[in-house]
């Protein structure tokens, strides 16, 4: 699952913004993180979005188990739960909502950048 098209088209200043609000230094076209590495702007909107949109489930009760070298997230459903990807997460929880996936994650991803927007 691509996360990049529920979130919608963000124009190039407002990635910039999203990225630099959480810690990301863009350093001759790639952008660096801590955490995540250096990447091209796709790849670095990939892996802020991923840890947003866990972060956000976290809320909602999932545990984080993990992360892959490539920025892929490993999930539980609270406690007892069996691990899963972050698509299988949001399917999961979008059901539990009664909401279509699509909408819960640009929801979550809209959550995330009013954080972003107030705190800057």
């Amino acid at each position: 699952m691509k996360l990049e098209r529920h979130v919608g088209g963000l124009s190039l200043a407002r990635k910039a913004n999203y990225l630099r609000a959480r810690g990301w230094r863009e350093d001759e076209g790639r952008w660096s993180h801590e955490i995540f590495g250096q990447h091209p702007l796709a790849k670095a909107i990939h892996h802020q979005l991923t840890d947003d949109l866990a972060q956000a489930l976290c809320q909602r009760g999932w545990q984080v188990l993990g992360y892959s070298e490539r920025g892929y997230v490993q999930l539980r459903d609270g406690e007892r739960g069996k691990p899963c990807s972050l698509p299988k997460a949001l399917r999961t929880q979008a059901r539990r909502e009664k909401r279509p996936v699509a909408e819960l994650t640009y929801s979550l991803f809209l959550a995330a950048l009013v954080e972003v927007n107030d705190a800057g």
